[in-house]
């Protein structure tokens, strides 16, 4: 590893020379001498030690991104959902000059803890219920964005989500105009998925079962009968996932369309039906929702709803910087449930949908 030392011996020059031109003290440096000091570090491969870096500055420009720690972090980051978010996420972090550290989603404390070691300039932090989110806040007093929490309207937090109500119920439309009149939704039972039931206080979490109150809305409209019957929550474990796909089955028959809460269990649900000889979409029509490569990708290729989740990590980055600026305050009269920061979505129509008067039944 090339030193400072290395690169002052190679000029003729002092380590605080060298020190100067590298912190960006250049006013002390005649240009000659900068220059050459330049070619040398470039020339010689020289890294800038980030510990070091820290220890010489009061900011870290590093961002923390929290990530949920669904049966282990390997899960989440297996999820085609986060891999995308996270890779925009660090995207936008390094076009402001900055580093993004990830943590996953344990304790409070483990959070707090690492946020502060690591002297973080703020959090992104991703599916948080409305109480973590507040006790991370009251302790943590830098900046907190969230992305995709579960809030009611009077939370006093930024939180950049997507149109989950609306997304579900244009998507319900969509499959009535196809003809379809009797249409499940699937999604997992975790905590933090967007048809779990969390009340806070009297109030029903923001996102609370939006997908699943946005086809019941569609429905209804359309003078078609929908119920909690009509609503399958599975395990967010893939091994248990798949012993309940085999018991869903037989309810599933019954149906000319599952409208599934994510494009990664849609594609696991149609390559169930698939292996047990259901024909998708001669039998069986399935959309999903976030329009993730791989909905292109598969066979049948997926209907789903589309949403920008670079958009959603820019605004989150940009956001949270804004925060930093302000120390992490937010004045009173600022209302921070506004619906700029709610992303719309849009259908993309593939092959996984067909008209039920072609049905064969």
């Amino acid at each position: 590893m090339v030193r400072i030392k290395d690169v002052a011996e190679a000029v003729g020059v002092s380590t605080a020379t060298v020190s100067n031109v590298i912190n960006g003290k250049e006013q002390r440096v005649s240009k000659e001498v900068r220059e050459k000091i330049q070619t040398a570090l470039d020339e010689m491969g020289y890294v800038r030690n980030r510990s070091a870096m820290m220890l010489a500055q009061t900011n870290s420009n590093m961002i923390g991104v929290v990530i949920p720690c669904k049966e282990g972090v390997k899960i989440t980051l297996e999820d085609p959902y986060y891999s995308a978010l996270l890779g925009n996420l660090e995207y936008e972090i390094r076009a402001h000059g900055c580093t993004m550290y990830l943590i996953s989603q344990q304790s409070e404390e483990e959070i707090i803890r690492q946020a502060i070691a690591w002297n973080l300039e703020g959090l992104i932090v991703c599916n948080m219920v409305q109480e973590e989110l507040a006790g991370l806040c009251e302790k943590y007093r830098r900046g907190v964005v969230s992305i995709d929490s579960y809030l009611n309207r009077s939370a006093r937090f930024i939180n950049i989500a997507t149109d989950d109500f609306g997304g579900a119920y244009e998507m319900g439309k969509y499959l009535i105009r196809r003809g379809h009149t009797r249409i499940a939704m699937l999604a997992d039972n975790d905590a933090t998925v967007d048809h779990h039931r969390c009340l806070v206080g009297s109030e029903m979490c923001i996102r609370d079962s939006h997908r699943w109150m946005g086809l019941q809305q569609a429905m209804k409209e359309a003078g078609l009968a929908i119920t909690e019957k009509d609503h399958f929550l599975f395990s967010s474990s893939e091994s248990v996932r798949e012993l309940q796909f085999a018991q869903f089955l037989p309810d599933w028959k019954n149906y000319t369309a599952l409208f599934v809460a994510s494009d990664y269990y849609a594609l696991e649900v149609s390559s169930f039906l698939q292996s047990r000889g259901i024909r998708v979409p001669e039998d069986i029509s399935i959309t999903g929702f976030d329009d993730l490569i791989y909905a292109s990708l598969a066979r049948p290729k997926l209907t789903t709803m589309s949403q920008n989740i670079g958009k959603k990590a820019k605004m989150a980055v940009e956001a949270l910087l804004s925060l930093c600026e302000k120390k992490g305050e937010q004045k009173d009269t600022e209302n921070l449930w506004e619906e700029k920061w709610q992303l719309p979505v849009k259908l993309v129509e593939r092959e996984s949908v067909s008209d039920r008067m072609y049905k064969n039944k």
